[in-house]
């Protein structure tokens, strides 16, 4: 199947004083039609920036795309588009579910306002068919008596309802792609579990394909049908959710796996991954995960693996898949 979006070699710096942030380094991945794609790591790893790059939004100077970072969708190649036609595909093709929506909202317009601008932005219809459009979409993310809603400001609304909103507005022309960036950023459980079945009550709905970006391996479990390990501003390793889960390639996964609670082997204590993301001014050489890990040796330190693939239908960056008498127990 032809992917529908293709990112290959994707490369996002910031020039910061003297120094230069490299956030994204070398980032290729596939979408397909209809799939739903996960993007894990902590904090610092790159994922929103590789967000916002696809896109373009990120902010330049200071921020940089570098020239033959190649993002396809369709088979344009959305990096080199002018403005005028990117922003015919930002909205209407290609959606984004921001990280918070009380920043993301307007504060001072109504929340019937906005997601009728976004549907005038990209389609030809009238104010009155556009606020009826707007009832309906409202009505379809579970917002309770949307012709009230239509005419409430973001405060008078909870995180959750926001963020639905949010959603509302991405799905408003029926895009190819949403890219969900942390939706579920900031809400209690309960919610964070309605928002995952919406969204995914939603793709299957639209036939959409879905780029979920999370910290939370537990979120990803459930609902992506491939998931891409970032750490370092690369994806270190990327298969089949099942593959991955059952079988991680690359210790970071590994680690990250560990460390994650869970209900059918509850320990007193959970194991903890040494260490922190280091800053994007200073990648270690060599792999970057190896100052954080176990079975790190001194070809760890020397030599930056390239995706490596395993037999079990995964790639990862990591020495140990073509030497995995070195991992230790």
């Amino acid at each position: 199947m032809k992917p529908l979006l293709r990112v290959r070699g994707l490369r996002t710096s910031f020039k910061t004083g003297r120094t230069v942030a490299r956030a994204v380094d070398d980032v290729s991945f596939d979408l397909l039609p209809g799939e739903t794609l996960g993007i894990v790591g902590e904090s610092g790893s790159g994922k929103t920036v590789t967000a916002l790059s696809l896109l373009r939004l990120i902010q330049t100077p200071p921020g940089h795309i570098a020239e033959e970072s190649v993002v396809e969708y369709n088979g344009v190649n959305l990096l080199e588009l002018p403005a005028k036609e990117l922003r015919r595909v930002r909205g209407a093709e290609i959606s984004m579910v921001f990280q918070e929506p009380t920043t993301s909202l307007n504060p001072v317009l109504t929340v019937g306002s906005q997601i009728a601008e976004t549907l005038r932005a990209h389609r030809v219809i009238s104010r009155r068919s556009a606020a009826a459009r707007t009832i309906g979409l409202l009505r379809r993310v579970g917002i309770p008596e949307p012709e009230i809603r239509t005419r409430h400001y973001p405060h008078q609304m909870s995180g959750g309802m926001q963020q639905r909103v949010m959603i509302a507005m991405a799905l408003a022309c029926e895009p190819k792609i949403l890219i969900a960036d942390e939706p579920t950023t900031a809400l209690d459980v309960t919610i964070q579990a309605q928002i995952l079945e919406l969204l995914a009550d939603l793709k299957r709905q639209l036939g959409m394909a879905m780029l979920l970006i999370t910290h939370d391996l537990g979120v990803v479990a459930g609902i992506a049908d491939r998931v891409a390990v970032m750490y370092g501003g690369q994806i270190v390793e990327e298969g089949p959710t099942a593959a991955l889960f059952t079988n991680p390639a690359h210790p970071y996964t590994e680690a990250l796996l560990r460390a994650a609670p869970r209900l059918d082997a509850p320990t007193a204590r959970l194991p903890v991954i040494p260490g922190a993301v280091p800053p994007a001014t200073r990648w270690p050489t060599g792999c970057r995960f190896h100052p954080r890990c176990r079975h790190a040796w001194e070809r760890c330190t020397a030599e930056p693996p390239p995706p490596l693939a395993t037999p079990t239908e995964q790639r990862a960056r990591c020495w140990l898949v073509d030497e995995p008498v070195r991992r230790k127990p």
